[in-house]
């Protein structure tokens, strides 16, 4: 199955091409950036540092994985090549992706109010109460369906983008296509991948307020925060990094192309 074969390509492209440690290590600082602690009169400068090199990072990080599937190698050159190619069309397809979302959820909240538009129209009491609550349920159930429809038939957008030069729309057509074709598969993987990522451990409980404390009351010596946190970090970075590698090795086992070191026979037809 792709979903498992993903996986064991992710593992063997990251095992192959250390470098993507480098890039993944971007992409995960830009990240987690939110946990930082940096006060409310950086925090602005912070977003925007992230919105702006977020698309770069994107952009270069699928490049060079897609190198290491496709030929069994990557380099830090084409990072930024990839990065500089593809960012004004990652940063328009991200846009139009948020822009949408918001529309969805904007359409699903107003038509909710419907029954709660009915029920008081009909009269107090009651039924405006058991309207209140069809309203508040259809809202919750709406916006989860919403959000994981678009989620689950636009998550390759951004692959698409890089890896097969599209432009924005169209890879937007193109992983709705995939998806639609492999309904399944692309739901059970996008679960499989999202407990991968849930099981990376980060280092955010350790920026917490009175961890040292914490760690002090246990009766540790005063340097074993920092040094937990490196080792935290480390294992963040090489986790999350071989997450986001098995989300691109994914994206081309949908399309049909096998990896080079599975490079026996033709590619599978898309």
């Amino acid at each position: 199955m792709a979903v498992f074969e993903s996986f064991r390509d992710g593992w063997t492209a990251l095992s192959t091409t250390p470098t993507l440690l480098v890039a993944g290590g971007v992409l995960v600082v830009l990240s987690l950036s939110g946990a930082l602690e940096v006060g409310p009169a950086a925090e602005p400068a912070v977003d925007l540092a992230v919105v702006l090199l977020f698309p770069f990072a994107l952009g270069g990080f699928i490049e060079m994985t897609v190198a290491a599937v496709r030929d069994g190698e990557g380099s830090l050159r084409s990072y930024l090549r990839a990065g500089a190619a593809n960012y004004l069309r990652l940063v328009g397809a991200w846009l139009l992706f948020v822009v949408g979302l918001l529309v969805v959820l904007t359409v699903v909240s107003t038509l909710s109010l419907v029954p709660l538009a009915l029920a008081f129209a009909g009269g107090p009491g009651d039924l405006a109460a058991l309207g209140a609550g069809v309203g508040m349920v259809l809202t919750g159930v709406g916006t989860v369906l919403g959000v994981v429809a678009a989620v689950l038939f636009f998550q390759f957008f951004s692959a698409a983008i890089v890896a097969e030069d599209r432009h924005v729309v169209d890879a937007f057509r193109r992983s709705a296509g995939l998806v639609r074709r492999n309904l399944a598969s692309a739901a059970g993987f996008s679960l499989a991948w999202l407990l991968a990522v849930g099981a990376v451990p980060t280092p955010e409980t350790l920026l917490e307020p009175g961890i040292t404390e914490a760690v002090r009351s246990l009766g540790l010596p005063a340097g074993t925060l920092p040094v937990l946190a490196a080792v935290v970090g480390a294992v963040t970075v090489v986790g999350l990094t071989y997450c986001y590698t098995v989300y691109v090795a994914y994206f081309l086992r949908l399309t049909g192309e096998r990896p080079a070191w599975h490079r026996t026979t033709g590619p599978d037809t898309p």
